[in-house]
């Protein structure tokens, strides 16, 4: 047993600051099957009703940190995980309480990027002597393995375009804007911003070039990411709007991105002749150097 599965085995109780999305409940799941009781700060608007059903919760919202930092203590949680999705918010709907506002008074208004503002909570967290986990850490089978995860390959067209939108996915996620890009024989489609994914694919879906090689989705973290925060996640929802999409292919950053409902959604992807492929940065480099 690794020092880091040591670590995990010894936590007893785990606090859950939960969004949107499946990503929460198979946490909870996760806790449940190994002795771990969950305690769940549910954000409100974001988090889902039955995700709180039977487990010791709390409803609140992101601006109110005093309050959050309370009830942690109170239910005597040391460990905690960020997990799921949140709308990225403005300061109006934050509605910050005074230690949140004592907070941005100190960092600035740049911490409401999406990457920002989760960076700064968690420091926020730290100094009050929580320790940050990455939900990877209690279910990594939900990583994405590298590899062609289906039946369906790309062709060397669509690892033309893995390759120049796995940089260019990079660099928008460096400039904290978003994890998504779609690309169609060297052309960007569309980058994801405050949308998300599957608004993105959707958006796009009418400007792809007709008789030409599908468009694909490229997915990866963000460069400056911290991966025990928001890692890029798809499941069967993004597969389907991919297949509605007309689309050929998604590509995500393997290791760094969580894949839900994997063995439905491949099953999915290899009906509509949808290929679905993990890349990591060694295999672009490689990639690279037989084109050269």
């Amino acid at each position: 047993m690794s020092a880091k599965e040591k670590s995990i085995k010894s936590i007893k109780k785990l606090g859950i600051l939960a969004g949107g999305g499946d990503l929460p409940r198979m946490l909870v799941d996760a806790c449940l099957a190994q002795n771990i009781e969950p305690y769940i700060l549910a954000f409100e608007d974001e988090a889902e009703d039955a995700l709180v059903e039977g487990i010791a919760h709390n409803w609140t919202r992101m601006g109110a940190a005093a309050k959050n930092i309370k009830l942690l203590k109170h239910n005597n949680i040391e460990h905690v995980v960020f997990c799921g999705s949140v709308t990225r918010p403005s300061l109006k709907s934050l509605r910050p309480d005074w230690r949140a506002i004592k907070f941005f008074t100190k960092v600035g208004l740049k911490s409401l990027g999406d990457n920002s503002l989760l960076t700064s909570v968690r420091d926020e967290l730290e100094k009050e002597g929580f320790c940050f986990h990455g939900a990877q850490e209690f279910m990594d089978s939900l990583l994405t393995p590298e590899g062609v995860l289906g039946q369906v390959k790309p062709t060397e067209a669509h690892m033309n375009d893995i390759v120049q939108g796995y940089h260019l996915s990079h660099a928008i996620g460096k400039l904290d804007i978003g994890q998504s890009i779609i690309m169609q024989e060297g052309v960007v489609l569309g980058v994801e911003a405050v949308e998300g994914t599957d608004a993105l694919i959707k958006r796009v879906a009418d400007y792809k070039k007709e008789g030409a090689t599908a468009p694909i989705l490229v997915k990866t973290c963000k460069p400056q990411q911290d991966r025990n925060l928001d890692l890029p996640t798809i499941g069967i929802d993004t597969i389907q709007n991919a297949i509605d999409a007309k689309m050929a292919g998604i590509a995500l950053q393997a290791d760094e991105s969580f894949f839900l409902h994997r063995n439905k959604a491949i099953a999915l992807a290899n009906k509509h002749n949808l290929f679905v492929i993990g890349v990591t940065d060694k295999a672009i480099a490689e990639l690279q150097k037989e084109e050269g």
